[in-house]
């Protein structure tokens, strides 16, 4: 039992150093004559790469003991024929096609069958090295840093190592390299399968091309065949000259593919578009570095070398689940930041009189959501299950923040998350000083009008809830709220209590509203909802040709507010049922409804109240609630916008550095509408 257990750990300890163990030079080579079957040749020539790779302190760079390699095989001929054996079988064996058509480029399986099979390949024991060659080549080429010193390698060791696989090449190994021809198969697999999702009608409907006959991914296999005849043929002139002509054409299929980008806010965004277009790129950059090989008459060190680097780079980056799933989501992130941007700039206030309107829209706001404090006290008053409180509360919110959106009203704590998307949006030119000054100078109208309309919907909700306290009263006698729901209305938002944490808590579900929009907005041109809408058969039956177009672009202008008022609502009403039923201790604190709540307490618990620890503890409580909505939705929808536009981090500490200068030298700009700020937005009209 104890020698099991001591073969165990020993067993053990060779597999955790797997990767570092590395066997004698002499001892490699002259088992070399041993390997008979493929896959032992194989696991011989992971060993060979795994020597070459070890950093010793003597000729320790991979390059330099590749040198040293050469150098011994050289003054042992027998030693170099059986090496040289072993890579023309391996070469033979091990088909090129799968390896420039596969090793490195995504699959067909959609970015998260993608994601799954990557996460499976590294769960799943490693399969024997002739299975797939993807696994081969991870297995030669496993460090990061495998790519560089192959691309270190000079002419000299590169010719050697070229010479190698010519050594004292029998009879029966004529045939051994199959690399040259597989490339050409490859270049015919790999241009099919562009063309195949270049003209599918996710792509080709973004082109403006009449008809898909006349888009360059329809030209692409007459270009490759061309050029393949011309190659086999062997005629100098014609042949450079379909080279150059094919390239044209992959040239233009980028082109078409950067179209398709531009076209994307008109006809919307997913992520399995997302996915297709990675691959298209994928299949485009190996065509070319093919291309590269194949149209070179002798075997250039440079070339070759810098096609394997890649080769093994992409392959390591195809095995990552995290690659994946950044490449495709960033992209996905920044299209819906760019939508929730045109939707943040009706949002921020520039001149005096847009800050008016803020003030005025955002009193509406306050007004109507009195009303929503009401309805939410008489759905408690019901004593319904947590479930059905929750869904009634829900579209109390939601029917409340749609009206206020359909009015043209403002509820001030959803304006953040919008905002801040707009707001990268003006991080372009952050490295000149006028594109710095620019975005401190749109910052400033942002901050601005964050605090306008808090401002509005506090000071209008608190006299609103009051008056229909008072019509109450005066109608039936009493007050609406009894004296202990009064008093635990004001320690819910107690700053001494978890209101801060709730509060911040909240500002993550206004961030998520802000992504519903924004998904919301994309869906609705994905879909091409508008032209369905207008040209829908039901709709213009019962409303007419007229009507259903008025259907069309009210949601066209619509769809976005609604996605996100309704989701908010659904966040607000739903979320802490949701919490409370997994046992998680949060809930929502929201600065207007909140306000709205201690308001409509104050008239049951008296004037005298207002002089009490509690009250004032509650009113700072509702201060903080409001600062941490803001600085939390904003925070993480600003994040989100910054790293969808790759701002790194010398621009951001640049930003806060000039944020804090405009701020010393003129901080009410701020709050009101003061100093040269104001006059930004006509002198940016003027140059138009």
């Amino acid at each position: 039992m104890l020698k099991d257990i001591n073969q165990f750990f020993t067993r053990l300890k060779i597999y955790r150093n797997r990767g570092k163990v590395h066997s004698e030079l002499d001892v490699l080579l002259i088992s070399a004559a041993e390997q008979i079957q493929l896959e032992d040749q194989l696991n011989w020539l992971v060993k060979l790469l795994q020597w070459i790779r070890y950093q010793g302190q003597v000729a320790s760079h991979p390059v330099a003991r590749l040198k040293f390699l050469l150098n011994v095989l050289d003054r042992n001929p027998e030693w170099k024929k059986n090496c040289a054996r072993i890579l023309r079988r391996v070469v033979h064996d091990v088909s090129g096609l799968e390896l420039y058509t596969e090793t490195g480029l995504p699959k067909e399986l959609g970015v998260w069958g993608e994601a799954v099979d990557r996460m499976v390949m590294k769960l799943l024991p490693t399969p024997p090295l002739d299975s797939e060659l993807g696994y081969l080549l991870w297995a030669l080429f496993p460090k990061d840093t495998d790519p560089e010193w192959i691309t270190a390698i000079d002419n000299e060791t590169f010719e050697k190592l070229i010479a190698l696989f010519h050594y004292e090449v029998k009879t029966d190994e004529l045939d051994w390299n199959r690399l040259g021809p597989d490339m050409e198969d490859a270049l015919m697999y790999l241009v099919i399968q562009v063309r195949a999702i270049g003209l599918s009608p996710a792509i080709r409907h973004r082109l403006d091309k009449p008809h898909f006959r006349d888009s360059a991914f329809f030209s692409l296999v007459r270009g490759m065949e061309e050029f393949l005849t011309s190659y086999q043929a062997g005629e100098r002139d014609l042949f450079f000259e379909k080279a150059s002509r094919f390239r044209m054409i992959v040239w233009e299929c980028r082109r078409e593919l950067t179209q398709v980008h531009k076209h994307l806010d008109e006809y919307g965004v997913s992520i399995s578009l997302v996915f297709q277009m990675m691959r298209i790129r994928a299949y485009l950059q190996r065509i070319e570095s093919l291309l590269e090989i194949l149209i070179t008459e002798k075997l250039d060190c440079k070339k070759v070398t810098r096609f394997v680097a890649n080769l093994v780079a992409e392959n390591q980056d195809l095995r990552s689940v995290r690659s994946i799933l950044s490449q495709n989501v960033s992209f996905l992130a920044r299209k819906l930041v760019e939508r929730a941007a045109e939707t943040g700039e009706h949002y921020i206030t520039r001149t005096k009189a847009e800050y008016r309107r803020m003030l005025q829209a955002a009193g509406g706001g306050g007004a109507l959501t009195a009303l929503t404090v009401y309805a939410k006290f008489a759905i408690l008053a019901l004593g319904l299950s947590s479930f059905m409180e929750g869904a009634f509360a829900s579209i109390n919110y939601a029917v409340s923040f749609v009206a206020i959106h359909l009015l043209g009203f403002t509820l001030g704590t959803k304006q953040p998350a919008m905002t801040a998307p707009a707001l990268a949006e003006k991080m372009q030119n952050v490295d000149s000083e006028e594109g710095m000054n620019d975005l401190v100078t749109e910052i400033v109208h942002l901050i601005r009008s964050q605090v306008a309309s808090v401002f509005g919907n506090v000071m209008f909700v608190v006299p609103c809830v009051l008056l229909i306290d008072t019509i109450y009263s005066l109608l039936f006698g009493g007050h609406i709220l009894g004296e202990a729901k009064a008093r635990y209305s004001f320690h819910t938002v107690d700053i001494l209590g978890p209101s801060i944490l709730y509060a911040g808590f909240t500002g993550i579900l206004l961030w998520l509203s802000s992504l519903a929009a924004g998904w919301g907005d994309n869906w609705f041109a994905l879909n091409s909802l508008r032209k369905t809408l207008a040209r829908s058969p039901t709709l213009m039956t019962i409303f007419g040709r007229r009507g259903a177009r008025r259907i069309a672009m009210f949601f066209e202008k619509n769809i976005s507010g609604l996605v996100g008022n309704i989701s908010l609502g659904i966040f607000l009403g739903m979320v802490p049922e949701i919490m409370k039923f997994l046992g998680l201790p949060l809930d929502v604190r929201h600065v207007t409804l909140s306000s709205g709540t201690l308001a409509a307490s104050i008239p049951t618990l008296g004037i005298d109240f207002l002089s009490t620890p509690l009250f004032w503890r509650a009113v700072a409580g509702v201060m903080f609630i409001g600062v941490f909505n803001i600085l939390v939705s904003f925070g993480m929808a600003f994040l989100l916008a910054i790293k969808a536009r790759n701002i790194d981090t010398s621009q951001r500490r640049a930003i806060r550095k000039a944020l804090r200068k405009r701020f010393f030298s003129n901080p009410l700009s701020f709050v009101l509408p003061v100093g040269s700020t104001i006059r930004s937005k006509s002198s940016h009209e003027g140059g138009h």
